[in-house]
């Protein structure tokens, strides 16, 4: 259920972004270029740290769209299926493991970031541009978990599972067309 009057048909958080395309789209090619651009990261990768930081910002919208978009992407249904167990994913290595240990702190206690917390990725083999761009994901879905949960998005599985299918498929693009299309 939606938390503002003029949004209380939303069922997801594209009906928010394409309620104000203008302000959204420098956001929604952001998205696509942190999720699907070129990274040492594959998609899938990126899509469990960004259900991991739902999880733990417990925002059951965002955390149903990343689980319908790796079942989509062919991901491990027992990966799909632990995500909200921490960092005890399974079917991920140690280097993973590494990265949410990483999310973890950056999500639920910025303040104390240290330099040792990057060497932690360093040490685990991460180049430092991978190291960003697990830094954008995190920053990211921090901020799409509050967007949406302020709004009161719910979604449903039904939804999830479209969108799932089209992220999976075509990334952000589409949306990115059509929020363009409509700001005119």
């Amino acid at each position: 259920m939606s938390n503002l009057g003029y949004s209380k048909h939303f069922q997801g958080v594209a009906d928010v972004f394409m309620r104000s395309p203008s302000l959204y789209a420098p956001m929604l090619q952001f998205i696509e270029n942190v999720m699907t651009g070129v990274s040492e990261l594959s998609k899938a990768e990126r899509e469990i740290i960004a259900a991991h930081v739902s999880a733990l910002n417990d925002c059951q919208f965002c955390l149903g769209a990343h689980r319908a978009t790796l079942k989509a992407m062919g991901t491990n249904p027992e990966t799909i299926e632990s995500l909200d167990a921490g960092i005890n994913v399974i079917g991920i290595d140690q280097r993973m493991v590494a990265i949410l240990t990483f999310a973890t702190k950056l999500t639920q206690t910025p303040e104390h970031m240290e330099p040792t917390d990057i060497m932690a990725l360093q040490d685990a083999g991460w180049a430092d541009q991978t190291i960003e761009d697990v830094i954008n994901v995190v920053a990211l879905f921090n901020y799409v978990n509050r967007l949406v949960d302020a709004f009161g998005i719910e979604g449903n599985q039904p939804y999830f599972d479209y969108v799932g299918k089209a992220l999976a498929a075509d990334g952000y693009t589409p949306l990115i067309k059509q929020a363009q299309k409509k700001a005119g």
